[in-house]
């Protein structure tokens, strides 16, 4: 089955925060950017959670696929909350975020 076909089906709509830092005379000042984007959202597993601490990233935990480019930084809204995304795998249909959630 395609990636596309399982995001049809199992996919969640998310909202894609692209933010940006642009210079405003010698300041900067961030700026965010949103897309609804279809996603499919899980919990990372222990032996996930564990690799993911051991690199640095403490608090991951949630992994999203999704088929659209991805920054590091960027950040998505599930069910809102926000996660940032702190690291992320390239496959050859998909992409796999790995998210952290953020503090407000």
């Amino acid at each position: 089955m395609s990636f596309d076909k399982i995001l049809e089906k199992k996919g969640i709509d998310v909202l894609l925060i692209k933010i940006t830092n642009q210079s405003n005379y010698g300041y900067l000042d961030g700026q965010e950017q949103t897309e609804t984007i279809k996603a499919v959202v899980l919990p990372l597993k222990a032996e996930e959670i564990k690799f993911w601490g051991d690199v640095g990233i403490a608090k991951a935990a949630i992994k999203a696929f999704v088929n659209v480019d991805l920054e590091t930084g960027w950040q998505m809204e599930i069910d809102g909350k926000r996660y940032s995304i702190r690291a992320y795998e390239n496959y050859q249909s998909y992409k796999k975020a790995i998210l952290e959630a953020v503090n407000d």
